[in-house]
């Protein structure tokens, strides 16, 4: 067999395997818009009319290894540190959030608070502003680093099914959505479940990782404190230790 002859068919099997390819995402799509039709639903369209209300109103905003992964590799990190949290739900588990700034206060053009170290709850953000949004510009200010979660609003996929979170969105059934378009919103919908779902089974386990290094390190700390401590000292602080202990009430 000659060599154009080989090239020949190493092309045509090139070929054939893309037009498998390409037939069975078509495949697919026709699947789920017969789903779709089944069920009785409406076509999912949307073009956002950058109404900014998802940006004014969105809560604490759910982060992934995706979005931690795109940020150190863009060397922008530092500018999401001041807002990052890991919120522990009220079933235990855990997510890590991207946390709105409390409101400012009545007579307040800031949003300090008076005691720094005082948490606001998340129950009273859910309905303020991204940090990273500028209302008086109207901006996004990192638009080009914005997370999964932004990217898909508002469509969302739960594994099985996809779903509209913000139904009074007026960006939804918006024309002039192309295929294409609603293709790649899909896909990006399922990769924010399955990168939701991989960030929610490991930080439980770096939560106990951390918590033990920490706790670690303080005891180190203790110890090498408590060594440098002369003999006198040493005696004072047994001295109130056991003053203390004395003085705590018996258990009923």
């Amino acid at each position: 067999m000659s060599d154009n002859t080989k090239d020949n068919d190493n092309n045509e099997t090139k070929n054939e395997e893309k037009k498998e390819t390409v037939s069975e995402e078509k495949s697919e799509d026709k699947r789920e818009e017969a789903s779709e039709s089944k069920k009785g639903k409406t076509k999912f369209t949307f073009k956002c009319t950058r109404c900014d209300k998802c940006c004014l109103s969105r809560g604490p905003i759910p982060i992934t290894f995706w979005d931690l992964e795109l940020w150190a590799k863009n060397g922008v990190v530092a500018n999401f540190m001041p807002y990052l949290e890991i919120y522990t739900k009220p079933d235990g588990s855990f997510d890590l959030i991207l946390k709105p700034l409390p409101p400012p206060k009545e007579g307040s053009e800031t949003g300090a608070q008076e005691d720094p170290l005082k948490e606001t709850p998340i129950e009273e953000l859910l309905e303020e502003k991204c940090p990273l949004y500028n209302k008086d510009q109207k901006k996004c200010l990192i638009y080009d680093n914005r997370p999964l979660s932004c990217r898909t609003y508002p469509l969302e996929f739960d594994g099985k099914n996809f779903s509209v979170v913000d139904v009074e969105c007026p960006g939804i059934g918006q024309e002039g959505m192309s295929k294409e378009e609603l293709k790649n919103m899909r896909d990006t919908a399922k990769t924010m479940n399955y990168e939701l779902t991989r960030i929610r089974i490991a930080l439980p386990v770096l939560n106990q990782v951390v918590t033990r290094k920490i706790m670690m390190d303080l005891m180190k700390q203790q110890m090498e404190t408590m060594s440098k401590l002369s003999e006198e000292d040493r005696k004072k602080l047994d001295e109130i230790l056991g003053k203390s202990i004395k003085q705590e009430p018996n258990p009923v």
